[in-house]
């Protein structure tokens, strides 16, 4: 494996592997899991890694806690300084993050016998998902 210290990591509450690998997917992101993703000092061993350009990509790796940290390097790409990969970063983490917490509600409801009704995102930014269950 390379040097990783320029690799970024970001703390995730992702746990359910196939919810995140759906997300990402779902996002238009090319998924490979069990590989490696390039960063500008070499490679990394990843679980899931998503495609997003230039060959650089984000990973996700298994931590002790059974979440799945964001890895990426992205310091050779032209114009990204730190405060640039940092905010990319945690913009990307916000729409998997967004995405993952859809999925896992509309997974749950399903399995609690209940339809979906409507999904509206609102002015903020917000999910409102509306469901029913009839006895």
């Amino acid at each position: 494996m390379a040097d990783i210290s320029h690799y970024s990591r970001v703390k995730t509450q992702f746990r359910h592997r196939e919810a995140l690998v759906t997300c990402l997917e779902n996002l238009g992101y090319e998924v490979e899991t069990d590989t490696v993703i390039r960063g500008h000092r070499g490679e990394h061993e990843v679980d899931i890694a998503a495609k997003i350009r230039k060959g650089y990509g984000i990973g996700f790796v298994k931590s002790p806690d059974g979440t799945y940290d964001m890895v990426a390097d992205w310091w050779g790409v032209a114009g990204t300084d730190e405060r640039k990969i940092a905010q990319e970063l945690a913009g990307q983490a916000a729409s998997i993050q967004k995405e993952y917490a859809k999925k896992m509600v509309l997974g749950q409801a399903a399995r609690d016998g209940f339809e979906v009704i409507s999904q509206t995102e609102e002015q903020d930014g917000t999910l409102r998902i509306v469901v029913r269950r009839w006895k």
